[in-house]
């Protein structure tokens, strides 16, 4: 989705924040009490240009009632009802609560930036997604730089169990992996586009397509990057 160089500047946010303020009758100082910021945090982002971090940006859409997306950006605002809010997970985290590693992840690992992220149905619509079938990811590895990169937020569909051509999360030897797949005569490619990270082949029994190896198991298909850049 492309938007004008205009909407996505800070000018533009802090526009849209102080609009929705005053449909909702809050001064700086309320708004402050209702995301747990100190008002002089609120004040530098709304008058002196304090960017503001996406983790906060978060917990503002919650406060204003609206989407991330709509803040960032200034797409319509969805109806009530018409957003729902994903738990964002690391690789780990996710295939772990989906049964797909036996261990879950080693406390003090690096979690996401973000715990939970609005999104519009209408943007799992464009993408021929449901609530129930996508996962909000919090990219954590080079792996795959130039097209997702680290903190990168994607969706993923873990209804995608099959391998095709595109971005897939792979559980493999009790490691998750994010590698771009390339169908070949044996199977399929699982590459990188780090070069210090070798590619490997995965076979599939040619009669139903399966993979032949029961430690390689597909999570999902990386969908989209949502797009929470720097305001």
């Amino acid at each position: 989705m492309q938007y004008s160089p205009e909407a996505v500047t800070h000018e533009a946010f802090v526009s849209r924040v102080q609009e929705l303020m005053k449909r909702k009758d809050l001064s700086a100082t309320k708004l402050a009490h209702l995301i747990e910021e100190a008002e002089s945090t609120v004040k530098n982002m709304l008058y002196k240009g304090t960017s503001c971090p996406r983790e906060r940006l978060i917990v503002l859409a919650r406060a204003l009632e609206t989407t991330v997306e709509y803040l960032s950006t200034g797409s319509d605002v969805p109806e009530t009802g018409d957003a729902v809010s994903l738990l964002v997970q690391t690789p780990e985290n996710l295939a772990y609560t989906l049964n797909f590693i036996p261990h879950a992840p080693a406390e003090g690992g690096v979690d996401p930036v973000m715990k939970t992220l609005p999104i519009p149905l209408r943007l799992l619509s464009e993408y021929g997604l449901t609530p129930d079938r996508t996962r909000a990811v919090s990219v954590n590895t080079d792996a795959m730089a130039g097209v997702v990169g680290r903190n990168d937020i994607v969706l993923v569909d873990i209804t995608r169990n099959s391998l095709d051509e595109g971005v897939f999360l792979i559980a493999m030897r009790n490691s998750v992996l994010i590698r771009q797949v390339s169908p070949v005569i044996t199977g399929f490619a699982l590459t990188s586009t780090n070069p210090n990270i070798m590619g490997t082949t995965v076979s599939v029994t040619p009669e139903t397509g399966d993979l032949k190896s029961p430690d390689t198991i597909v999570i999902g298909k990386l969908v989209c990057k949502v797009s929470l850049s720097a305001l």
